[in-house]
């Protein structure tokens, strides 16, 4: 009998870690009303913006954990939306059975893994703690990464991502993406989407010479954005902008 395995076959697939930017969707409910009121309170702003967008659903903020949670009933709600599920972080054990059953992956709980793994290369740890020995704290320079510039306009559809700052000379359109470490800069106008500080940096900032943006993003904080919103966010449409973080809430102000 032939060998249904021939080991000068090129290999059909490989395995390899890639880095990817998921959005976040942090449940602090599992009332089907309320998730479907906002859900199409954003989708009604952007209808397509959130198209083949994949997401992890956070539990970590569930008001009620022992809830009983429907995950096919949020699985479709945000099907309508374009977002696709494709993980349950944190919650019970119950959850996790709930994760296995629906056929998406579970992440550990983020609060374990902060506490299960050091803070930072800083942390000095001490095998003997009533000893009296003097510690000198060495704190370690920061590593900046290099800033990526763009000198050309931005179209839509396409997506732009920099380790550290990015700027952009030119036009950013509708549908299109910018991704920063860091800050980000647009000269030209900006009428696309903007991520700063996607690696946690609540420092990172956004600056822009005309804000006419669809959406804004630091360090996971998010704002859809438009022109007809009769707040501060409309009321700098077409003008210049910073956008930053301040006790967890973004904020627009002039570029002074």
């Amino acid at each position: 009998m032939a060998s249904i395995v021939n080991s000068k076959c090129p290999p059909a697939f490989q395995l390899k870690g890639s880095l990817y930017t998921l959005t976040t969707l942090e449940l602090h409910t599992t009332s089907h009303r309320r998730l479907k009121q906002q859900l199409e309170g954003m989708t009604s702003k952007a209808p397509h913006f959130f198209q083949q967008t994949p997401v992890v659903l956070d539990l970590d903020k569930l008001e009620n954990d022992s809830e009983e949670l429907n995950l096919v009933s949020i699985q479709h709600l945000l099907h309508h939306t374009g977002m696709v599920l494709v993980a349950l972080r944190g919650g019970t054990g119950y959850h996790k059975k709930t994760a296995r059953l629906a056929g998406v992956a579970w992440l550990p709980h983020q609060k374990q893994k902060r506490h299960s793994a050091p803070p930072n290369s800083n942390v000095v740890m001490l095998s003997q703690p009533d000893s009296n020995i003097p510690v000198e704290k060495h704190k370690a320079d920061p590593v900046r990464a290099e800033a990526t510039i763009v000198s050309r306009p931005v179209r839509s559809g396409q997506q732009l991502h920099s380790e550290g700052d990015l700027i952009v000379l030119g036009q950013v359109s509708e549908g299109a993406e910018l991704l920063a470490g860091g800050h980000i800069h647009v000269y030209g106008p900006f009428r696309g989407r903007a991520l700063a500080g996607i690696n946690g940096d609540k420092k990172a900032r956004i600056f822009c010479n005309q804000f006419e943006a669809e959406l804004v993003s630091i360090s996971g904080q998010y704002k859809l954005t438009s022109k007809d919103q009769n707040s501060l966010w409309s009321h700098r449409w077409g003008l210049n902008a910073q956008i930053f973080l301040d006790d967890d809430h973004l904020h627009i102000a002039a570029l002074s």
